[in-house]
């Protein structure tokens, strides 16, 4: 059997031997995540806010699963049907539920952008 290697660094503060991909360093417990080429690479692309939150108002869940959070799409769209199938007459609901879908998008496009 060949026995995987595990790569290692000097962590950048206090220089203290660390595994690549580490979190926190566990000698100066300094704060690691987002240093790894590896994780920008598995993050996804960047998502449009704008593009997120107009799919939203049009059809409240849509921006949510195109910046790819399904549960949260799930949930918009039930209240929406909920809200459709309880108060058809009024406008004010779908309009609320519609606006908060679209702020909500918007805020998890901005999430994939870079900082």
């Amino acid at each position: 059997m060949e026995e995987e290697k595990l790569e290692t660094v000097p962590c950048p503060y206090c220089r203290g031997v660390i595994l690549v991909g580490v979190k926190r360093c566990k000698y100066c417990h300094a704060e690691l995540a987002g240093m790894w080429s590896k994780e920008a690479a598995d993050k996804g692309p960047e998502k449009n806010p704008a593009l997120a939150t107009l799919l939203s108002i049009f059809f409240p869940g849509m921006g949510q699963y195109y910046c790819g959070r399904t549960d949260k799409a799930i949930v918009f769209v039930f209240v929406f049907v909920i809200f459709v199938g309880l108060f058809y007459w009024l406008t004010f609901p779908w309009i609320l539920v519609a606006v908060c879908a679209g702020v909500d998008a918007f805020l998890e496009a901005r999430k994939t952008r870079a900082q």
